[in-house]
């Protein structure tokens, strides 16, 4: 039998390669191999805005034509293995369109989960980050009715996964099943296309959950916090010129200029996220919501208040559904004093940075799901997406178009598997 040493002295990768190396050397029976995947099709109607699922893909050229199949397409594989009756071995691989394509990347998850008595769960490894309703299942289209989750609400934050444990309690009532859970430790490697490419990273994670599940109803309550971990080696340059002009003792200028350089850092910027949704289910009507608040210590961390409710019925294998989705972050940062010579070279530079980040936008969805097979569903999704001026922090667009507002249409098919 194949030792597994302590989990946590090896990357997830390497955690995740152990398990499968030993896996083979056991019983067949204790493994368990499964999937899912999407192949989707996306076409809007603006050749300056490209949407992207989340902000770690960098739209290429063949988003500028409207169309492409890179943004929803993507497959997942789960490995799970019974170590004892109490301990078990997973790992997941999910290979998609993102900036950075390599295997840590594309591991999702590489944990060990160990039972040491009835309502205790503890996990060590690459875990979900607990923020959501579908933290554990946001990327696996067929476990939900959209195309993919509403922008506003999953497709801003850089964490997919945390490298730390987490520890689950479950307890029943007379009301409903609970689920309380704590969880630490950092996120995983997230690059973001900013300049040359951001490796973004958080340290100090910490989050507790509450989840209450009955026949029709299912409630969570999440909070989170966490600290930037690194900085945008590209502001490097714009940090050096506000530092200087900030210690040059110019009045009102250089008062301004170090607020400025204070909130262009995204290291040691404290984030805290505190979201509450709910889902209803009762076979044939559907709805889900979800409300989120995140406060940032540097203006230059998205953050702001962010929502979206769904309602959808149920006839056979059809689900038409009606979603609508909002984000709206603090007020844009403005000029307070006139720099003279350094207007252009340093504070419209900070600024339009500070602005670029802001996610003020409003989407209404119509959308239609066929489960046409018991492991495969079409859907076919048509957004319309308002966006307010200097709120383009989910689109990748010409900046010319950043002080005006846009609309956009996009239309979405895919047909997402499991198996």
């Amino acid at each position: 039998m194949c030792a597994i040493p302590y989990f946590l002295r090896f990357t997830p990768f390497m955690g995740l390669c152990l398990a499968l190396g030993c896996a083979t050397t056991w019983a067949d029976d204790s493994l368990r191999l499964s999937g899912f995947g999407t192949v989707g099709y996306t076409t809007d109607n603006r050749a300056d805005i490209a949407p992207a699922r989340d902000i770690a893909q960098l739209p290429d050229s063949s988003f500028a034509t409207g169309a492409s199949w890179k943004v929803d397409t993507r497959l997942g594989v789960q490995m799970e293995y019974s170590l004892s009756p109490n301990a078990d071995l997973v790992g997941q691989l999910v290979v998609r369109d993102q900036f950075r394509r390599d295997l840590d990347s594309a591991t999702e998850l590489a944990y060990v989960t160990v039972r040491p008595g009835a309502p205790w769960d503890i996990r060590a490894g690459r875990i979900n980050y607990d923020a959501f309703l579908m933290s554990e299942y946001r990327n696996v289209g067929y476990a939900y009715s959209w195309v993919r989750p509403p922008s506003e609400f999953y497709g801003w934050i850089p964490i997919l996964s945390v490298d730390g444990l987490d520890a689950t309690y479950r307890f029943e009532t007379e009301a409903a099943r609970w689920r309380l859970k704590a969880q630490l430790g950092r996120s995983s490697p997230f690059a973001i296309p900013i300049q040359s490419g951001y490796d973004f990273r958080a340290d100090d994670m910490r989050g507790v959950s509450v989840t209450g599940q009955t026949d029709k109803w299912r409630f969570k309550l999440a909070y989170s916090q966490w600290t930037a971990a690194n900085e945008v080696p590209a502001f490097a340059p714009l940090h050096a010129g506000l530092d200087s002009l900030a210690a040059a003792g110019v009045p009102g200028v250089s008062a301004e200029a170090a607020d400025l350089r204070r909130n262009l850092s995204f290291q040691g910027a404290r984030v805290s996220y505190t979201t509450l949704g709910a889902v209803y289910d009762d076979g044939q009507w559907l709805a889900q919501a979800e409300l989120g608040t995140t406060t940032a210590s540097a203006a230059v961390v998205p953050h702001g208040r962010m929502a979206y409710v769904s309602i959808g019925r149920r006839f056979g294998d059809w689900t038409p559904l009606l979603t609508l989705s909002t984000s709206r972050p603090d007020a844009p940062r403005l000029p307070a004093n006139d720099w003279g010579g350094y207007n252009a070279t340093l504070r419209d530079p900070a600024l339009f940075v500070l602005n670029t980040n802001r996610i003020e936008q409003d989407t209404v969805s119509l959308g239609l799901r066929w489960d046409f097979h018991r492991q495969a569903a079409l859907k076919l999704q048509w957004d319309q997406t308002q966006i307010k001026p200097t709120g383009y922090g989910l689109w990748w667009r010409d900046e010319a178009i950043n002080r005006d507002g846009s609309r956009i249409n996009l239309l979405a098919m895919t047909l997402d598997f499991a198996f």
